[in-house]
């Protein structure tokens, strides 16, 4: 399988303008902190923040678990550049699913906003809906998979939420490959991914991760079918701990080996800094 083809895991603070990502949590306090930490960079950005959700939440309900994570959302709320809807496009239990009407109210939507004065829009949908009646799991994958091209084109960011407690794993897996990307289900985690000759690394090295990311790249560094890459450039931080552990690790590594290192401007300094030029493996790329 070809690497690029792999869903990319990223933190909910990574999310650009058009991109298309699934959540699958079982945990909602931590589901609402990335809900916040996402509108929170939207408003930031002057762009719309529109939650879709379950008809229990209602907006006054939504700005108490959204002041829990320290974040003054309540003015957005009251103005209108956060809203709160618990409606389902294109969806009815009576009638089923239409793709193309969800497609369009997404369009829609997002001309809407662009006319109001936002410079975009940004959406979190609760899937909840998708495990009910008259919905085809495959056609429900099909759409998932069509969206991303139209995300792009138009600059609508989207989180689909899935809660994993209401989705079969096999339909699950289907729906993450769907995704172009993959929000990790906490604000600080940190998750090793492999991906062919490719190792990546996404979210937060520090203190709290430290022993995860020591042992995951580790045994990825020991092994005999050792990645030629490593891909750094989803990593929202990365503390000298962590830098000063990838020198170690990859000064170990054959001479002949070289770990092609790809990271972003910040992160390239950091490792310049710890030694990366003293290590003959490393070949440090910007990307």
């Amino acid at each position: 399988m070809d690497a690029s083809s792999v869903t990319r895991t990223v933190s909910v603070t990574r999310l650009n303008s058009g991109d298309h990502a699934c959540l699958g949590f079982d945990d909602d306090e931590s589901r609402w902190e990335l809900r916040a930490a996402y509108a929170d960079i939207g408003l930031s950005r002057g762009e719309q923040v529109i939650f879709f959700t379950d008809r229990a939440t209602t907006p006054a309900l939504a700005a108490e678990h959204l002041s829990t994570g320290g974040f003054r959302l309540g003015p957005a709320l009251m103005d209108g550049r956060l809203v709160v809807v618990d409606d389902v496009p294109g969806y009815d239990p009576a009638a089923g699913f239409d793709a193309t009407e969800r497609s369009q109210a997404w369009v829609e939507l997002t001309d809407k906003a662009r006319h109001g004065g936002f410079s975009g829009i940004r959406v979190v949908g609760d899937m909840g809906w998708a495990a009910g009646p008259g919905v085809d799991v495959d056609l429900l994958i099909e759409y998932e998979a069509g969206l991303s091209p139209l995300f792009a084109g138009i600059g609508f960011t989207a989180v689909c939420e899935y809660d994993l407690r209401k989705f079969d794993e096999g339909v699950l897996d289907r729906i993450h490959g769907a995704h172009p990307k993959r929000v990790l289900r906490r604000l600080g985690a940190l998750e090793i991914t492999r991906a062919g000759a490719e190792l990546r690394i996404a979210g937060d090295v520090d203190l709290a991760t430290r022993e995860q990311f020591d042992s995951g790249l580790g045994r990825a560094l020991a092994d005999p079918g050792r990645p030629h890459v490593l891909d750094l450039s989803e990593l929202c931080f990365m503390d000298i701990h962590g830098a000063s552990t990838l020198m170690r690790l990859a000064s170990r590594l054959p001479r002949d080996h070289l770990l092609a290192v790809r990271c972003s401007h910040v992160q390239d300094k950091v490792l310049r800094l710890c030694g990366a030029s003293e290590v003959p493996q490393l070949v440090l790329g910007e990307g």
